[in-house]
């Protein structure tokens, strides 16, 4: 039984070999057949082909068509004939490569986008390259790629027309001894008109129009200059306005603007890094380092940290500002400062210090900062005069700086540059006082009547612009004469500018003393001559902020010896200066504190409303990605917090206290 077994199982391994051979006699006879017939089939150059075929196939390439069907013309509501046909016929292709780059040949000769709806897996055994399209404003392609909310029903961009026209591609590994492998099949089918400014709206962008964004991202263009650009080389490459209109209306020449700034934005991921964190001061740190060993200029980086509370400060001198040091007399004699922002997301500072002469402004130095706390500005503008060269300011020395500073009443600024180049003198700037007077005028909590605003604003141009101080006065009196004591409604005074000269026969009482060092010109109050000191209550003072200090972190021991370094620079000015910083301090805490010094006009516009960020008087709330605490202590720590951007006339103005420090030193 055993033997009888075995035999059964050979003959039936026998009759399935003879079944194979026999199977595969016949295919191959059957593939013989096909290549024969192919090769039998007449070939198609382009130029030879239909014309209805010419507008849609790709040049360049030879066609064996194995059947064409006319169809009856489609008329659209709008009344254009859409040619309809069907059309199989093999191309001279062998690989998969080039088989996506005819397609995308035809869809740049057809105008049409023709998605991807139907992938199909195959080994490499017998097909190569198989895909299913079909048109974008298919119900097919509406379905795959899901539902979308449409505002307007009737809108010409309705993406779904329900149309039915396909192409099949495929290629098989039989048909490469053919000299035309791949087998296309096209339903044209449309139900819309191709060539109009909703269809040519949904195609894909041209990757040579792409490439040529990226060119111009990389010249420094940003998304809305280059779309600029873009357009004008269009214009200048059309050869008629049809073809000018047809250019402008193809998505594939001319992208929209949400493309290109995606297009940028993964650009500069790409090509910059982060924007924001480790990663983008590990960049910049390179960046910095290779600016340093071009010879082009000079920087200097001081990366941004929460836990030790370093502020992110990056200083620049370029190789033109080098050269205005040392070329351009004007730059030892008076430099301009100013900051701007909201220039980014991050909302950083930008400082630029310039100087002026024949040709215009030009550029000192500046530098980026992450805040503008009068800490930060005085670390940045130290690390500014370390990458000056020793010609800087014409010669005087970064030590040293120029003569005059201008400024706006931005009291972190002028502090700042009263402690890295005490022996310039700093100076407000005309046109931010008149600004923050015409905000005062112009504020309606102050009630001043728009009658009165362009002659109040009149006569504030003749005190400040007066030649003389007899003129100056004179202006002040009309001034004072005319307005002073005028209630206007809500019983709200225009004298509440509290601007005025001290007469000699007020109460109050003005002493000169001479002592060893300079002569110095105190004031004071008849209310203040029976007043004695406590010595005993000042001395437990002192000795309150002896143990502070000792027992206090770094940041108070930095915050007492900025107090002590600012109060020997007041004190080597005079005793006004350094009784005017102290009230200032008090000024933070009791805004009604007032203080009279010298014979100047003291201009204390208090209400008046600015953007600017003031010193050390603003509180900033710790920066937390969560409200988990795991979460905040494991962030990073060089995420610089993104600052909002306030609107104009939320922060006061310190013109008063600047005004009374605007006197030479």
């Amino acid at each position: 039984s055993k033997r009888e077994g075995e035999k059964r199982e050979k003959v039936k391994e026998r009759e399935k070999w003879k079944k194979k051979e026999g199977k595969g006699g016949k295919d191959e006879r059957k593939r013989k057949e096909k290549i024969e017939k192919k090769k039998a089939t007449v070939v198609f150059s382009w130029n030879s082909l239909p014309e209805v075929l010419k507008s849609i196939l790709p040049q360049n390439y030879s066609y064996l068509i194995e059947n064409f069907n006319e169809l009856p013309s489609y008329r659209t509501t709008e009344n254009f004939i859409i040619p309809q046909f069907e059309l199989d016929v093999f191309v001279d292709i062998d690989n998969e490569e080039r088989a996506r780059e005819w397609f995308m040949a035809f869809e740049s000769k057809s105008k049409t986008t023709m998605p991807e709806t139907k992938r199909y897996e195959f080994k490499g055994k017998h097909v190569l390259f198989r895909e299913m399209r079909h048109c974008i404003h298919s119900d097919k392609v509406k379905k795959k790629q899901g539902s979308r909310e449409i505002k307007r029903q009737q809108s010409s961009q309705l993406r779904n027309t329900n149309c039915t026209s396909t192409i099949h591609l495929r290629l098989e590994r039989w048909r490469i001894e053919l000299s035309h492998p791949l087998e296309v099949n096209i339903k044209f089918t449309h139900n819309h008109v191709i060539i109009s400014a909703e269809s040519l709206s949904f195609r894909r962008v041209n990757e040579k129009v792409r490439e040529r964004f990226l060119e111009l991202f990389k010249d420094g263009h940003s998304p809305a200059s280059a779309m600029y650009t873009h357009e004008d080389e269009l214009y200048l490459s059309a050869a008629d306005e049809q073809e000018l209109l047809l250019l402008l209306a193809d998505r594939a020449s001319n992208p929209d603007y949400d493309y290109i700034f995606n297009l940028f934005r993964q650009y500069r991921q790409d090509s910059l890094g982060d924007r924001n964190g480790s990663a983008m001061f590990r960049r910049l740190a390179e960046v910095v380092n290779d600016y340093n060993n071009s010879g082009k200029g000079r920087a200097i980086l001081q990366e941004y940290d929460s836990r030790s509370g370093k502020a992110f400060i990056l200083c620049v001198v370029t190789g033109l500002m080098s050269r205005v040091h040392e070329k351009i007399l004007q730059s030892s004699e008076i430099c301009y400062m100013d900051a701007s922002a909201s220039f980014e997301p991050l909302n950083t500072s930008i400082t630029l210090l310039y100087t002026s002469c024949a040709v215009g402004a030009l550029p000192l130095g500046l530098f980026i900062t992450s805040d503008e706390l009068e800490i930060t500005l005085e670390k940045a503008l130290n690390l500014l005069k370390s990458i000056l060269l020793q010609h800087a300011f014409y010669g005087r020395g970064a030590q040293l700086g120029p003569k005059i500073f201008l400024t706006d009443d931005s009291s972190a600024e002028r502090n700042a540059l009263e402690l890295c180049w005490p022996e310039s003198i700093r100076l407000l700037c005309t046109f931010h006082v008149l600004q923050a007077f015409w905000r005062w005028l112009h504020n309606s909590k102050h009630y001043i009547n728009k009658a009165d605003r362009e002659p109040i604003m009149q006569k504030m141009k003749e005190i400040l612009y007066a030649p003389s101080d007899l003129e100056m006065h004179k202006y002040y009196c009309e001034f004072k004469q005319r307005f002073y004591g005028y209630t206007a409604e809500d019983s709200s005074f225009y004298a509440s500018l509290h601007a005025e000269f001290i007469p000699q026969d007020r109460e109050g009482l003005q002493m000169e003393t001479t002592t060893p060092n300079s002569n110095l010109t105190i004031e004071y109050s008849e209310s203040n001559k029976n007043v004695e000191d406590d010595i005993t209550t000042f001395i437990n003072f002192l000795e309150e902020i002896k143990e502070d200090y000792s027992n206090g972190c770094a940041q108070l021991h930095t915050a007492l010896n900025k107090f002590a370094e600012r109060y020997k620079a007041a004190k080597l000015k005079s005793i006004p200066r350094l009784v005017s910083f102290l009230y200032d301090i008090n000024r933070e805490l009791d805004p009604a504190v007032n203080i009279r010094s010298g014979s100047m006009i003291r201009v204390q516009v208090e209400s008046v409303k600015r953007r600017k960020t003031e010193g050390s008087g603003r509180k900033r709330k710790p920066f937390s990605i969560t409200n988990n605490k795991e979460n905040l202590e494991n962030s990073d720590p060089q995420i610089i917090p993104g600052r909002k951007t306030k609107k104009i006339g939320k922060k006061e103005h310190n013109l008063s206290k600047n005004v009374l420090k605007n006197q030479l030193n």
